[in-house]
């Protein structure tokens, strides 16, 4: 075989936006020694043709966010619906503790999610990302069972909607992780971003179905009006399942985590687009066993450090994974409270605000039929998420998340001095919808999806799961906060409640600017770098 020249071989930045690793073209010469000779012509990596077969399956993990999105579109009109009211004896226009009741239905969700993200989705790291999603996908459908048993007592719902939660809560953490470890380098932030407009689309259509719904009150009908809307979520649970067979497992973590070659080579080849005997896929998978050899034989270094000043070698060693995406380097506690603070500014922003309240809020100014106007805002915010897909990787997430935070500021100012301080007239109610689709086109082009590319982007693989799961946990948290307590602040103060989620939003901006790294075509290793 004769030598190999550097010329023989990608380059660095086609090296990296192939599978997210740089590696030196000596380093790659040791690792194909035994390959037949290359040519010397260039090796054409993700072009138009093959990223059509990545962008189809990454398409059928995000659906996942489907679901997610169908929760959200479909329960403030569900507890607004005379029938739901009726069944369980409770109305968002009677006594407080009905409001305060519907609100802690509706909000729950939030915290089973919290939980799901923190609990269930470590099995993603145990038994595979895949292995995760069913399990999810499990606990979503016995609860949407135990909600639809139809008892008349508020608390079996509320104990459904904590099952959903905790399934809901899973795979938030899941399906952005495994899309960023599956998809190509130069459109992993578009992949992400996939999960954003399955959510979109799940409020979307689930806003349709209950406008088609809201009217089956009638004796012949009797709940069926509330009860559809969540009947139809045992389909899209299917759905997802279905197309999971045909996904392959994340091949970093079948490498790294599982050390098994071969499938890595298999799941790498097809997310990507190769044959499994192409250069790149064993260049890939010489690289990954690098980077994996490398960590192990640091970590056993300064164990043997630490234990040679500490009897208990077994608890030290036990410690530092336990608290590893804390104390870990380089700077894994930073990384962490950047992406905590991500998460938390996109639930302040406001933006389910309208979503789980939008029925009840726009009803307030006279709007005659408040269910046609969130299907207005829900299709808003699918079509520019769209724009979202594009702008995460035209101009990079830090620059989206500023933007999009200054932007949502202004509107966010001006829907609230409009509403709460100028006459409830026809002009009044055309402004707010006017001024809330700039705000949601904001939110999707920006905040909503790009938060989800940064948080699955800043971590190491090793602290990925447990990292992204805390972050998600806060954004739940804060969203169970605001799902409980908006009805009974807006009963109090009405459109002026927006003007403390225009604070938050310039507080975000401030944040980004001096926190937020840019991500964008950064690998692991030289996002590590960007810390150390």
């Amino acid at each position: 075989m004769s030598a190999l020249n550097n010329k023989d071989f990608i380059t660095r930045e086609e090296n990296t936006e192939a599978y997210g690793t740089v590696v030196s073209c000596e380093s790659v010469a040791s690792s194909c020694k035994d390959k037949a000779e290359p040519n010397d012509e260039p090796i054409v990596v993700n072009g138009p043709s093959s990223l059509l077969v990545p962008v189809l399956l990454c398409s059928m993990i995000s659906f996942g966010g489907f679901i997610f999105g169908w929760d959200i579109g479909t329960i403030g009109g569900i507890v607004n619906m005379p029938s739901f009211q009726l069944n369980f004896g409770l109305s968002v226009d009677g006594p407080s503790s009905d409001t305060w009741i519907i609100g802690l239905v509706v909000s729950i969700f939030n915290i089973g999610s919290a939980i799901g993200g923190l609990t269930l989705a470590k099995l993603g790291d145990l038994f595979g990302r895949k292995a995760g999603l069913f399990t999810a996908l499990g606990f979503y459908n016995i609860g949407l069972f135990i909600q639809l048993i139809n008892d008349h007592n508020w608390y079996q719902f509320f104990i459904g909607r904590i099952f959903t939660g905790l399934a809901v809560g899973s795979i938030a953490v899941l399906v952005p992780m495994f899309i960023s470890e599956s998809a190509p380098l130069k459109i992993r932030g578009s992949m992400v971003c996939m999960y954003q407009l399955m959510i979109t689309l799940g409020i979307l259509l689930g806003n349709v179905v209950n406008y088609g719904c809201k009217d089956m009150s009638i004796v012949q009908f009797q709940n069926k009006s509330w009860q559809t809307p969540l009947s139809l979520g045992f389909a899209w649970a299917w759905i997802i399942a279905i197309g999971l067979i045909f996904i392959p497992e994340s091949s970093q973590f079948l490498l790294r985590i599982k050390n098994d070659v071969n499938a890595a080579k298999v799941s790498f080849a097809k997310m990507n687009g190769l044959q499994i005997n192409d250069e790149m896929t064993d260049r890939y998978i010489y690289t990954q066993q690098n980077i994996t050899d490398s960590f192990k034989t640091e970590e056993k270094n300064e164990i043997a450090i630490e234990s040679a000043t500490d009897d208990s070698k077994n608890d030290t060693s036990k410690n530092r994974n336990l608290f590893e995406f804390i104390s870990g380097e380089p700077k894994l506690g930073l990384r962490l409270f950047v992406g905590i603070m991500a998460m938390i500014f996109q639930q302040l922003s406001g933006i389910n605000y309208y979503f789980y309240y939008g029925t009840s809020i726009f009803k307030s100014v006279g709007l005659d039929d408040p269910y046609i106007t969130s299907i207005l805002l829900s299709s808003v915010n699918f079509f520019a998420t769209f724009g979202g897909i594009y702008f995460v990787e035209a101009i990079g997430r830090k620059s989206c998340l500023l933007v999009g935070s200054l932007g949502m500021f202004c509107c966010m100012m001006i829907y609230s001095s409009v509403g709460g301080f100028v006459a409830n007239t026809p002009t009044t109610g055309a402004v707010l919808i006017i001024f809330t689709c700039v705000y949601i086109c904001f939110f999707a082009t920006t905040l909503g999806p790009v938060t989800y590319v940064l948080v699955s982007e800043l971590f190491p693989l090793r602290t990925r799961a447990i990292s992204m799961a805390v972050c998600t946990s806060f954004n739940w948290i804060f969203g169970f906060l605001i799902s409980l307590f908006t009805p009974v602040i807006i009963s109090k103060i009405g459109f002026l409640f927006g003007y403390v989620f225009a604070g938050c939003l310039l507080a975000s901006a401030v944040f980004v600017w001096f926190l937020v790294p840019e991500t964008k075509n950064k690998t692991e290793q030289e996002i590590d770098e960007m810390y150390t």
